[in-house]
């Protein structure tokens, strides 16, 4: 059923959770969920897009096979702009190009790539200009996934998703020490790593830069996956010794946000189809009740983030392993709702295997890419305010 913003508010009714607030365990196939009618458009991409980030309102990136494609988003339907190919021998044919960060003064795009990852010089990526700003690999693997950079632009962290034989292949975070240059070149300096669980990949900062988030897809010793905090000053000077917590986070975490006020640490656990919401005092703390709200999504949620000012989180519910019948697309969570033990969310329809999301700085437009069909998807989130 298809249904309008008004249709939706007058007639959902919220299911309330009733489920104790320990970590989910598995789930094949989501629950079937009402059908938001929004405004969307898509631009073709070159095969496999997965990363997508905003470098300004009116231009984003994305990661492809070989490549990052470079958006106009001038309008609401996006139209390319280039493609700028990865530089071998850095980049090799096995590798995959894949998460985004960039820079706090918005001067340089870092996406993880192989060993490390590839720095891209923003202004001479729209311009047209040889955009390569730098490279830097690491020692523990070649299944760089994510990306996120130090509040001092100073450091980027790399999360590494298999780790190697040195790190029993479990998944790691690498650390580099990087400089840009007046001429936007970036050099690096690999400060070391730090091993966590396996199948290392969703990484992002706390509101004030000292911790770091990460998400291991299952323990070091076998089963669920888990939520783990590193301290970021040391993560620059001796990684191997930067954990402080580390807790149970359902079945295959793969991506982890804070809360736009910092109060909760939020996190997509993949292979249960829920959202997860820590509190974040009692996180660091190490408290056994830091999980204080589970949330039933589409199925196989990968990435997410918060519209609205926070009011919503949006999961992007990638259905990756390709369960017959299953509920794929974008859900539309009310915070406060789930906070409140509330279920029953609605979501929005996309093309195949919905991965990344990035927020236009204005607030207006979600782009969604869409792994399976080759396409990057604008979507309207301004109708979703009178949710």
């Amino acid at each position: 059923m298809i249904l309008s913003m008004a249709s939706w508010i007058a007639t959902a009714g919220y299911i309330t959770a009733t489920a104790a607030l320990s970590a989910p365990l598995c789930q094949s196939v989501a629950p079937n969920q009402t059908v938001l009618n929004v405004q969307t458009a898509n631009v073709s991409v070159p095969e496999y897009p997965f990363g997508v980030i905003y470098a300004r309102p009116d231009v984003a990136f994305v990661s492809v096979v070989g490549n990052v494609t470079v958006l106009n988003t001038t309008t609401f339907t996006p139209t390319v702009i280039r493609h700028i190919p990865m530089p071998t021998p850095f980049y090799q044919k096995i590798d995959s190009v894949n998460g985004f960060a960039i820079s706090h003064d918005k001067k340089t795009v870092y996406v993880a790539v192989g060993t490390g990852a590839v720095a891209i010089d923003v202004e001479k990526a729209i311009s047209g200009e040889d955009a390569i700003a730098g490279t830097m690999g690491g020692n523990t693997g070649a299944t760089a996934i994510e990306t996120t950079v130090s509040h001092d632009d100073e450091y980027v962290f790399v999360s590494i998703e298999d780790g190697n034989n040195v790190t029993e292949l479990l998944g790691t975070i690498e650390s580099f020490h990087v400089k840009r240059a007046s001429n936007g070149s970036i050099s690096s300096t690999y400060v070391g790593y730090i091993a966590l669980g396996h199948e290392v990949v969703g990484s992002a900062l706390s509101h004030d830069g000292s911790k770091l988030f990460v998400t291991s897809e299952s323990a070091a010793t076998g089963g669920s996956g888990t939520l783990s905090v590193l301290d970021v000053a040391t993560l620059k000077t001796n990684p191997s010794q930067a954990l402080l917590v580390t807790v149970d986070a359902g079945c295959g975490p793969v991506r982890v946000r804070p809360s736009p006020d910092g109060k909760h640490v939020w996190v997509n656990a993949r292979e249960s189809n829920m959202l997860l919401a820590f509190d974040t005092g009692k996180l660091y703390r190490n408290s056994s009740d830091s999980l204080v709200a589970s949330v039933q999504v589409g199925t196989s949620p990968v990435s997410f983030v918060f519209v609205n000012h926070g009011r919503h989180i949006v999961t992007a519910d990638s259905n990756r392993f390709g369960y017959s019948n299953a509920t794929s697309g974008l859900t539309v969570v009310d915070v406060n709702a789930a906070l409140n033990g509330k279920q029953g969310f609605p979501r929005i329809p996309t093309g195949i295997f919905p991965r990344e999301v990035s927020l236009n700085p204005n607030g207006k437009t979600l782009l969604v890419t869409d792994y399976g069909s080759n396409v990057v998807e604008a979507v309207n989130v301004t109708q979703l305010s009178s949710l």
